[in-house]
């Protein structure tokens, strides 16, 4: 072809790749855009099989988020390495590359509704220390995501504002692989959230507790200010007439006028819960109505976490952020708050 041609003449591609079912196995090669088949053939091109992936994460995300909101990958490599790689293809699903046990992980922040492991002054070796980012005059107020759309393969903006935002300090993002308008808004409008909801951090030491955690597990914390929840033993669980009768190692201070709550951490570590509470007969004690089975008290092993507060003040839910060990026994935890606004505009379009 001539040199005036050759720049007139283009092609849209979709690569052959074997496919990751909804189980976790690897079914025949076919035409595919989805974000799995191609991590996993990133990490089988450098030689590693499928025993350095959490195909099972892997395959639910394809099969449950991924595919069915449209979120697909649609990029060329010019030149790059494998981190870079599989941070650009989950970045097109929401989502951000981890490592668990050795293996590589896709970690998506979305919606939560079931805690994970809890961390109070019961297994926290320093306290819980908190802080928090004040909005400052010069903060970004909005964000820009820059796009390749496939509707003409043109390089695109979207605007990204919450209302209120003036668009005076525009925070821009080039999104590689995203060729749907409405996905990158939904990417940079997740984004603009997070920036004006996400700005409490809080961090703590553990024993080996923490590393029962792992990036983005939505956990809460209890700190030793008794405004914002108490923690203690669970000394004892029995009937009353129907409801459970706990007590704990610890006097608790109920609120005058307020509702509370009460949640424990079972032999697993995971915490169950919260359910209303009223008080027992004694100051360490709480009636709530409680599902079955209750957890097991006993000498033979550690006894139940108890945490206690009043409805909205019962704990700091929070993200995990970073998991350092210091030690063989010791482990830093950081982490930010969980805000459900920030992900308000999942489901939303661009009004423009």
């Amino acid at each position: 072809l001539g040199s005036n041609a050759e720049n007139r003449v283009n092609l849209v591609a979709t690569r052959i790749l074997p496919k990751v079912n909804a189980d976790g196995t690897i079914g025949a090669a076919q035409p595919t855009r989805n974000v799995a088949d191609f991590v996993r053939h990133i990490v089988d091109s450098i030689g590693r099989g499928d025993d350095a992936i959490n195909m099972q994460e892997l395959a639910r995300l394809s099969a449950n988020v991924w595919q069915p909101r449209g979120e697909y990958f649609d990029y060329v490599f010019d030149e790059t390495n494998v981190k870079e790689a599989i941070d650009t293809a989950l970045r097109a699903g929401m989502s951000e590359f981890s490592l668990e046990n050795g293996k590589i992980r896709p970690v998506r922040d979305d919606v939560r509704t079931a805690w994970e492991q809890g961390y109070s002054p019961q297994n926290m070796v320093k306290p819980l220390r908190r802080s928090a980012d004040p909005h400052k005059h010069d903060d970004h107020d909005g964000v820009e995501v820059e796009y390749i759309d496939s509707n003409g393969w043109v390089e695109s903006v979207v605007q990204c504002r919450l209302p209120g935002d003036a668009g005076l300090r525009v925070e821009k993002i080039k999104l590689d692989g995203v060729t749907d308008r409405t996905r990158a808004w939904r990417f940079g409008m997740r984004h603009r959230r997070a920036m004006k909801y996400r700005r409490k951090q809080y961090s703590f030491q553990t024993e080996l507790a923490g590393l029962n955690s792992q990036y983005l597990s939505y956990v809460p914390l209890v700190g030793e200010d008794q405004d914002y929840g108490q923690s203690a033993i669970m000394v004892s669980i029995s009937d009353n007439g129907g409801q459970a009768l706990i007590y704990t190692s610890e006097p608790l201070q109920w609120i005058d006028g307020k509702d509370h709550v009460v949640a424990y951490r079972n032999a697993q570590g995971d915490v169950v819960g919260p359910f209303a509470a009223s008080p027992g007969p004694t100051e360490n004690s709480i009636i709530a109505d409680i599902p079955k089975p209750w957890p097991i008290v006993s000498l033979k092993m550690e006894p139940p976490h108890v945490y206690f507060g009043t409805v909205n003040d019962w704990c700091f839910p929070a993200l995990i952020t970073e998991i350092n060990p210091q030690s063989t026994d010791l482990v830093n935890i950081s982490a930010v708050n969980y805000d459900i606004r920030v992900y308000a505009d999942d489901n939303n379009y661009p009004q423009d």
